[in-house]
Formats: C-alpha cells, sequence, structure tokens
C-alpha cells in the first residue's frame, strides 16, 4: 500500500507538471538539437524528475518544482541545521552547485534553468544506495567509500546539506556525483559546521540499516576514514547547531567515544 500510495503521489505530480512541460520543451530541444521524449523517473511531492532521450539515447535530466512548493523554512526552525528553499531558490542552489561542481568530475554538468526547472547533462549511473539495497555491497563499505569524494566536494567550495547514499550517483568507474542540492544551511552556520554536517548526515542516513555487528564497527573504519578526510577544523567544528538532526548516531552507545574524541580535537 505505500508503494502504491508514493507511486500515486508521483503520478499526481507528474501529471500536475505537463504545463511546465510544455514550456520546457522548445528549450531543451535547442539545447540537445531536435525532438525528445521525457519519462519520469524520481521526484516526490511537487518535485518532478524526468530522464530527456533523444532517439533511443539518453542525454539529460529535467528537474521541476512546483512555484507553490514550500515556502522557505525559517532559520533556526526546529533547531535543524538546514532551511528548505523556495523553488526559485532551490534552483538556483542547485544550478550554481553544478556550475562549480562539474569542472572538478563531482556533479552532472548543468545546460539550461529558467526559474523552477533545471536540465543537466545525463551521466552513467545510479544511487549509491541502490547498491546497497540490491545487495551488492554493505551500507558502511560504501558510506565510508564516499567520504573521500565528500572532501573533495568541501575542497571545491560546496557544502551538501542532504547527504546521502541517495544523493550520490556512482557508475562502473566508480566515480562519485552528487545532485539534489536542494537545502540551505541554516542562518548562522559556518562552513565547517556545513562540512562536519555533510559527513555526519551521511551517518546518520545510513545507521538504521545497520546490524549491531556492523554499529560496533563504525568508529574503526568509518570513523579513521573521516578523521582522513576531514581536516582539524572540521572535525572540531561546534555540534551543538546540528544535534537536532543526528538524533540517532549521537545516541548510539556504540558512538560515545568517536563523539567525545571528536569533541576533544
Amino acid at each position: 500500500m505505500r508503494a502504491f500510495k508514493r507511486w500515486f503521489r508521483r503520478w499526481k505530480s507528474f501529471r500536475a507538471a505537463q504545463p511546465q512541460l510544455a514550456v520546457c520543451r522548445p528549450e531543451v530541444e535547442r539545447v540537445f538539437g531536435g525532438p525528445v521524449t521525457w519519462r519520469q523517473t524520481g521526484g516526490c511531492g511537487r518535485d518532478v524528475v524526468c530522464l530527456v532521450a533523444r532517439g533511443n539515447r539518453p542525454v539529460g535530466v529535467l528537474r521541476l518544482t512546483s512555484s507553490e512548493g514550500k515556502a522557505p523554512v525559517p532559520a533556526g526552525r526546529g533547531g535543524l541545521p538546514f532551511v528548505a528553499l523556495s523553488a526559485a531558490a532551490k534552483i538556483e542552489r542547485e544550478w550554481q552547485a553544478y556550475a562549480a561542481g562539474h569542472p572538478h568530475g563531482l556533479t552532472p554538468q548543468p545546460l539550461w534553468r529558467n526559474s523552477t526547472a533545471l536540465l543537466c547533462a545525463y551521466v552513467e549511473g545510479a544511487p549509491l544506495k541502490r547498491e546497497a539495497e540490491e545487495g551488492r555491497a554493505a551500507y558502511l563499505a560504501l558510506a565510508t567509500e564516499a567520504l573521500p569524494h565528500i572532501a573533495r566536494l568541501h575542497r571545491a567550495g560546496l557544502t551538501h546539506m542532504d547527504m546521502s547514499l541517495s544523493n550520490i550517483l556512482c557508475g562502473a568507474s566508480r566515480r562519485h556525483l552528487f545532485v539534489d542540492f536542494e537545502y540551505g544551511p541554516a542562518e548562522g552556520l559556518t562552513v565547517d559546521q556545513q562540512c562536519l554536517y555533510d559527513y555526519l548526515r551521511l551517518l546518520e542516513s545510513i545507521w538504521k540499516y545497520l546490524a549491531p555487528d556492523a554499529r560496533g564497527t563504525v568508529a574503526a573504519t568509518w570513523g579513521e576514514t573521516f578523521r582522513a578526510c576531514a581536516p582539524a577544523s572540521v572535525r572540531s567544528a561546534d555540534l551543538t547547531p546540528l544535534r537536532p538532526a543526528l538524533g540517532r548516531i549521537l545516541a548510539a552507545p556504540e558512538l560515545q567515544d568517536f563523539f567525545a574524541a571528536l569533541a576533544s580535537v
């Protein structure tokens, strides 16, 4: 029943997005030099994500977000370290992230946008979470593998604010690409705190999938790689404003020594 409800919400969103798609079509076809087709491949709520094809070949991904979507969440609401953005601000943040990240091989290439839509080039790869769901790799191994790539993202001047295996694409070459920069940092959050949140949000997002024996190894595996990747200024950043979004891992007895050591950096 849950899967059907999710499918129905996506179907309703896609149907409601038809006027936006009609507006986008001339520009998308101009970018790709001729007629295109598309089908919905993702999105939830008012967001719609379409795979764009030229003939039988995928060439792009078009993301639509409704101007009637959620208004920005006021900074500090619920103490969360991130804020939801308006449709236009969400597209702007994603465009800027892709424009800065693509030259470093960290994001897809941005191709076109308007106030409620963004088109990027198609890239081979699937979310890392799919590898775990299909049993091809363990959640903890994938999250550990992603850490050096998150460090590269930060060195390029970017933070994500919704880091998870769902938002990291990876293909056969194991190149990691970051997508869905739809949240912004809460007001007053330093860059080091944003970077620390990216690392810890990734761990928070997989914690519920870890078996007890895997949880017992996190500090010695994920934790050691984290310490090697994150500079001291990030590791020593004040956790206080991040705590409301990290309830699982902060309460985990397996990680008490890890956080104690983090606080003493």
